[in-house]
């Protein structure tokens, strides 16, 4: 294989876990318009295409149909709640350490002013030359359309780019723009469903992203 030049990482669920805080406002929200309130694990699994997509999925049979007054309260909630329980995941300051002659970047549908946030406030933001949210370009994963303006400002091709995430919208992005994908499990989705996606690679940590590359 090409040696690889640009890792670009997916950030909820492949570099931070965020799935409480963002549950928890999630739940406040339904809560304050007077919903049923819903398991952690299955607003997880709402996670990856962006604020709402969560939020619709969220409301689905509540028989509320103003998405645009839920996602207002989340966003405001969940500025207020972004650090509450959210962390890195295992390994990855060693892995982000572990790749710094590599250019890196993120690539997320989150929102990118909490993407910045949250790095900064957990002293993480220094080895990414390039971020972009899902509120950057006007379109988001499984649009390639940030991968490649990613490529194209570095001026690689797909055989020198790596995109790792959590999801099947983050194979299905990579795939989309020609690049290696590699899935990793301890976020929103099973071996089996990145499998499935075709990802090129499967981690279960982030630590055996740096055994590819020893």
């Amino acid at each position: 294989m090409k040696p690889i030049q640009l890792l670009v990482f997916d950030f909820d669920g492949t570099l931070v876990d965020t799935r409480l805080d963002i549950a928890d406002s999630v739940n406040r929200v339904l809560k304050d318009l007077g919903l049923r309130t819903l398991a952690h694990e299955q607003i997880s699994t709402f996670i990856g295409r962006g604020a709402k997509h969560l939020i619709a999925c969220a409301l689905e049979g509540s028989g509320c149909d103003d998405r645009r007054l839920a996602l207002q309260k989340f966003m405001k909630d969940y500025e207020l709640h972004l650090m509450d329980r959210t962390k890195l995941y295992p390994h990855c300051r060693e892995t982000l350490d572990f790749f710094s002659d590599k250019k890196m970047a993120i690539l997320s549908n989150k929102p990118t002013r909490f993407i910045k946030d949250i790095l900064d406030r957990l002293n993480c933001a220094e080895p990414f030359t390039t971020i972009i949210g899902g509120d950057t370009l006007g379109v988001q994963k499984p649009d390639p359309a940030g991968l490649l303006q990613m490529m194209n400002d570095c001026g690689l091709s797909g055989t020198d780019v790596l995109m790792v995430g959590d999801s099947v919208v983050d194979i299905e992005t990579g795939r989309r723009a020609g690049v290696t994908t590699c899935g990793i499990t301890h976020g929103h989705a099973s071996r089996d469903a990145l499998e499935k996606a075709q990802a090129d690679w499967v981690i279960d940590d982030l630590a055996e992203l740096r055994r590819h590359f020893s």
